[in-house]
Protein backbone atom coordinates (compact mmCIF):
# COMPACT_ATOMS: atom_id res chain seq x y z
CA UNK A 1 0.00 0.00 0.00
CA UNK A 2 2.91 2.36 0.46
CA UNK A 3 4.46 1.65 -2.54
CA UNK A 4 1.21 2.44 -4.32
CA UNK A 5 1.08 5.71 -2.87
CA UNK A 6 4.57 6.59 -3.09
CA UNK A 7 4.18 6.07 -6.62
CA UNK A 8 0.88 8.40 -7.14
CA UNK A 9 2.98 10.98 -5.22
CA UNK A 10 5.66 10.44 -7.83
CA UNK A 11 3.57 10.49 -11.31
CA UNK A 12 2.19 13.73 -9.72
CA UNK A 13 6.45 15.25 -9.85
CA UNK A 14 6.86 13.16 -13.71
CA UNK A 15 4.25 13.63 -15.50
CA UNK A 16 3.98 18.17 -14.64
CA UNK A 17 7.85 18.08 -15.45
CA UNK A 18 6.83 15.83 -18.82
CA UNK A 19 4.24 18.45 -19.76
CA UNK A 20 6.72 21.40 -18.66
CA UNK A 21 9.92 19.31 -21.11
CA UNK A 22 12.19 18.29 -18.39
CA UNK A 23 13.10 15.05 -18.57
CA UNK A 24 14.27 12.64 -15.09
CA UNK A 25 17.84 12.18 -15.10
CA UNK A 26 17.63 9.78 -12.06
CA UNK A 27 15.67 9.70 -9.05
CA UNK A 28 16.25 7.59 -4.77
CA UNK A 29 12.29 6.90 -3.35
CA UNK A 30 13.20 7.95 0.15
CA UNK A 31 10.90 6.45 2.86
CA UNK A 32 8.92 10.46 2.19
CA UNK A 33 8.79 10.44 -1.49
CA UNK A 34 11.60 11.86 -3.80
CA UNK A 35 13.39 15.48 -3.13
CA UNK A 36 14.09 17.44 -6.53
CA UNK A 37 17.32 18.50 -7.34
CA UNK A 38 17.79 20.97 -10.53
CA UNK A 39 20.66 22.98 -11.96
CA UNK A 40 20.20 25.87 -10.38
CA UNK A 41 21.18 28.29 -12.38
CA UNK A 42 19.35 27.29 -15.60
CA UNK A 43 16.12 26.21 -13.96
CA UNK A 44 12.74 28.50 -14.03
CA UNK A 45 11.50 28.81 -10.48
CA UNK A 46 7.62 28.83 -11.77
CA UNK A 47 8.84 25.46 -12.62
CA UNK A 48 9.88 24.21 -10.19
CA UNK A 49 7.10 25.04 -7.64
CA UNK A 50 5.16 23.29 -10.38
CA UNK A 51 6.94 20.69 -10.28
CA UNK A 52 8.00 20.27 -6.09
CA UNK A 53 3.57 21.17 -5.59
CA UNK A 54 2.17 18.11 -8.11
CA UNK A 55 3.43 15.19 -5.86
CA UNK A 56 1.55 16.48 -2.68
CA UNK A 57 -1.26 17.69 -4.87
CA UNK A 58 -1.99 14.31 -6.46
CA UNK A 59 -1.09 12.35 -2.62
CA UNK A 60 -3.89 14.84 -0.97
CA UNK A 61 -6.44 14.35 -4.19
CA UNK A 62 -6.07 10.58 -3.95
CA UNK A 63 -7.17 10.93 -0.48
CA UNK A 64 -10.23 13.44 -0.97
CA UNK A 65 -10.95 10.27 -3.83
CA UNK A 66 -10.74 7.76 -1.59
CA UNK A 67 -12.88 9.59 1.28
CA UNK A 68 -15.39 10.02 -1.39
CA UNK A 69 -15.79 6.11 -2.50
CA UNK A 70 -16.79 6.00 1.01
CA UNK A 71 -19.69 7.79 0.82
CA UNK A 72 -20.75 5.65 -2.09
CA UNK A 73 -19.41 2.09 -0.90
CA UNK A 74 -18.46 2.42 2.68
CA UNK A 75 -17.87 -1.68 2.75
CA UNK A 76 -14.60 -0.56 1.01
CA UNK A 77 -13.88 1.61 4.24
CA UNK A 78 -11.98 -1.81 6.12
CA UNK A 79 -9.37 -2.20 2.98
CA UNK A 80 -9.26 1.57 1.55
CA UNK A 81 -8.54 3.80 5.37
CA UNK A 82 -4.72 2.81 5.47
CA UNK A 83 -3.99 4.09 2.21
CA UNK A 84 -6.23 7.08 2.79
CA UNK A 85 -3.59 7.83 6.19
CA UNK A 86 -0.48 7.21 4.24
CA UNK A 87 -1.45 9.05 1.34
CA UNK A 88 -2.76 12.35 3.57
CA UNK A 89 0.51 11.57 5.60
CA UNK A 90 2.74 11.92 2.81
CA UNK A 91 1.15 14.76 1.25
CA UNK A 92 0.92 17.02 4.57
CA UNK A 93 4.58 15.94 5.60
CA UNK A 94 5.87 16.98 2.21
CA UNK A 95 4.50 20.47 2.14
CA UNK A 96 6.45 21.55 4.96
CA UNK A 97 8.90 24.07 4.28
CA UNK A 98 12.18 21.94 4.89
CA UNK A 99 14.75 21.43 1.55
CA UNK A 100 14.76 18.90 0.18
CA UNK A 101 10.96 18.50 1.10
CA UNK A 102 8.60 19.48 -2.11
CA UNK A 103 7.45 22.15 0.64
CA UNK A 104 11.32 22.88 1.04
CA UNK A 105 11.66 23.97 -2.47
CA UNK A 106 8.56 25.66 -3.19
CA UNK A 107 9.48 27.89 -0.49
CA UNK A 108 13.31 28.17 -1.61
CA UNK A 109 12.39 28.75 -5.39
CA UNK A 110 10.27 31.65 -3.93
CA UNK A 111 12.78 32.96 -2.08
CA UNK A 112 15.23 32.77 -4.54
CA UNK A 113 13.17 35.24 -6.89
CA UNK A 114 14.34 37.85 -3.77
CA UNK A 115 17.46 36.33 -2.80
CA UNK A 116 20.40 34.21 -4.41
CA UNK A 117 19.14 31.06 -4.22
CA UNK A 118 22.76 29.99 -2.14
CA UNK A 119 21.42 32.03 0.94
CA UNK A 120 17.62 30.80 0.43
CA UNK A 121 19.07 27.18 0.64
CA UNK A 122 20.80 28.79 4.28
CA UNK A 123 17.11 29.85 5.72
CA UNK A 124 15.76 26.43 4.98
CA UNK A 125 18.61 24.64 6.46
CA UNK A 126 17.38 26.61 9.54
CA UNK A 127 13.78 25.69 8.93
CA UNK A 128 14.67 22.26 8.70
CA UNK A 129 17.29 22.50 11.81
CA UNK A 130 14.28 23.67 14.25
CA UNK A 131 11.46 21.40 12.67
CA UNK A 132 14.23 19.02 13.97
CA UNK A 133 13.93 20.02 17.75
CA UNK A 134 10.16 20.29 17.19
CA UNK A 135 9.70 16.89 16.64
CA UNK A 136 12.27 15.85 18.53
CA UNK A 137 10.87 17.56 21.73
CA UNK A 138 7.50 15.65 20.62
CA UNK A 139 8.83 12.51 20.39
CA UNK A 140 10.27 12.66 23.85
CA UNK A 141 7.09 13.71 25.30
CA UNK A 142 5.22 10.92 23.18
CA UNK A 143 7.50 8.79 25.55
CA UNK A 144 5.70 9.38 28.50
CA UNK A 145 2.30 10.17 27.68
CA UNK A 146 1.53 8.25 24.36
CA UNK A 147 4.31 6.66 22.94
CA UNK A 148 4.40 7.46 18.99
CA UNK A 149 7.81 6.72 16.92
CA UNK A 150 6.84 8.97 14.29
CA UNK A 151 8.03 11.56 15.35
CA UNK A 152 11.58 10.41 15.51
CA UNK A 153 11.35 9.02 11.84
CA UNK A 154 10.64 12.68 10.87
CA UNK A 155 13.47 13.60 12.89
CA UNK A 156 15.98 11.42 11.05
CA UNK A 157 14.06 12.32 7.38
CA UNK A 158 14.61 16.25 7.98
CA UNK A 159 18.53 15.39 9.02
CA UNK A 160 19.13 13.09 6.37
CA UNK A 161 17.63 15.89 3.88
CA UNK A 162 20.28 17.74 5.42
CA UNK A 163 23.12 15.67 4.82
CA UNK A 164 22.93 13.17 2.21
CA UNK A 165 22.13 14.41 -1.53
CA UNK A 166 22.29 11.51 -3.10
CA UNK A 167 18.49 10.61 -2.65
CA UNK A 168 18.03 14.27 -4.75
CA UNK A 169 16.27 13.45 -8.28
CA UNK A 170 17.31 15.32 -11.34
CA UNK A 171 15.61 17.24 -13.97
CA UNK A 172 17.38 18.57 -17.47
CA UNK A 173 15.10 20.53 -19.19
CA UNK A 174 14.57 19.23 -22.80
CA UNK A 175 14.29 22.06 -25.30
CA UNK A 176 15.75 20.19 -28.74
CA UNK A 177 13.98 21.87 -31.55
CA UNK A 178 13.69 25.40 -29.53
CA UNK A 179 17.02 25.71 -27.90
CA UNK A 180 18.24 29.44 -27.54
CA UNK A 181 21.86 30.10 -29.48
CA UNK A 182 23.67 32.76 -28.17
CA UNK A 183 26.30 35.24 -29.21
CA UNK A 184 28.58 32.46 -26.78
CA UNK A 185 26.66 29.49 -26.28
CA UNK A 186 28.08 26.28 -24.38
CA UNK A 187 28.56 23.76 -26.37
CA UNK A 188 29.09 19.79 -25.73
CA UNK A 189 31.48 17.84 -27.71
CA UNK A 190 31.30 13.64 -27.39
CA UNK A 191 33.07 11.29 -29.56
CA UNK A 192 31.26 8.14 -30.47
CA UNK A 193 31.71 5.02 -32.30
CA UNK A 194 29.50 3.64 -35.48
CA UNK A 195 28.30 1.01 -32.74
CA UNK A 196 26.17 3.81 -31.23
CA UNK A 197 22.53 3.56 -32.28
CA UNK A 198 19.96 6.77 -32.53
CA UNK A 199 18.54 6.35 -29.22
CA UNK A 200 21.52 6.47 -27.13
CA UNK A 201 22.63 9.84 -29.31
CA UNK A 202 19.21 11.29 -28.15
CA UNK A 203 19.76 10.52 -24.76
CA UNK A 204 23.23 12.40 -24.36
CA UNK A 205 22.00 15.51 -25.76
CA UNK A 206 22.16 18.27 -22.75
CA UNK A 207 19.52 20.27 -22.81
CA UNK A 208 21.10 23.48 -21.54
CA UNK A 209 24.06 23.24 -24.18
CA UNK A 210 24.66 22.34 -28.00
CA UNK A 211 25.72 19.07 -28.51
CA UNK A 212 27.60 18.07 -31.25
CA UNK A 213 28.81 14.38 -32.09
CA UNK A 214 32.26 13.25 -33.51
CA UNK A 215 31.64 9.89 -34.83
CA UNK A 216 34.66 7.47 -35.03
CA UNK A 217 35.05 4.80 -37.83
CA UNK A 218 36.80 1.61 -37.92
CA UNK A 219 38.67 2.98 -41.28
CA UNK A 220 40.00 5.99 -39.17
CA UNK A 221 37.50 8.58 -40.82
CA UNK A 222 35.75 11.37 -38.62
CA UNK A 223 32.13 12.49 -39.62
CA UNK A 224 30.75 15.81 -37.02
CA UNK A 225 26.75 15.13 -36.37
CA UNK A 226 24.78 18.28 -34.96
CA UNK A 227 21.69 18.11 -32.89
CA UNK A 228 19.83 19.01 -35.75
CA UNK A 229 21.15 16.36 -37.60
CA UNK A 230 20.23 13.55 -35.00
CA UNK A 231 16.64 14.68 -35.17
CA UNK A 232 16.96 14.67 -39.06
CA UNK A 233 17.85 11.12 -38.84
CA UNK A 234 14.81 10.24 -36.26
CA UNK A 235 12.77 11.39 -38.05
CA UNK A 236 13.36 9.07 -40.98
CA UNK A 237 14.62 6.14 -39.40
CA UNK A 238 14.03 3.63 -35.99
CA UNK A 239 16.15 4.88 -33.42
CA UNK A 240 17.50 2.17 -32.44
CA UNK A 241 19.50 1.82 -36.03
CA UNK A 242 22.94 2.02 -35.42
CA UNK A 243 25.36 5.19 -36.65
CA UNK A 244 26.71 2.81 -39.02
CA UNK A 245 23.77 1.53 -41.18
CA UNK A 246 22.82 5.90 -41.32
CA UNK A 247 22.93 7.15 -45.31
CA UNK A 248 25.02 10.49 -44.74
CA UNK A 249 24.37 12.87 -47.83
Amino acid sequence: MLTFVVLVHEAGHYLVAKGLRYKLDSFYLAPYGVALNYKEEKFASNDEIKIALAGPICSLVLSFVIVGIWWLFPGVYGLTYQICGMSLFLGLFNLLPAYPLDGGRVFVSALSEKMPRKKALKISMCINGGLCILFFVAFIITCFVNYNPTFALMVVFLLGGIMESKFESKYQQVNLYNKKVKDFSHVKTLAVSEEVTLGELLRAIDGSKLTVFYILSESGKTRVLTEKAVLSFCMKEPISRKIKELKFK
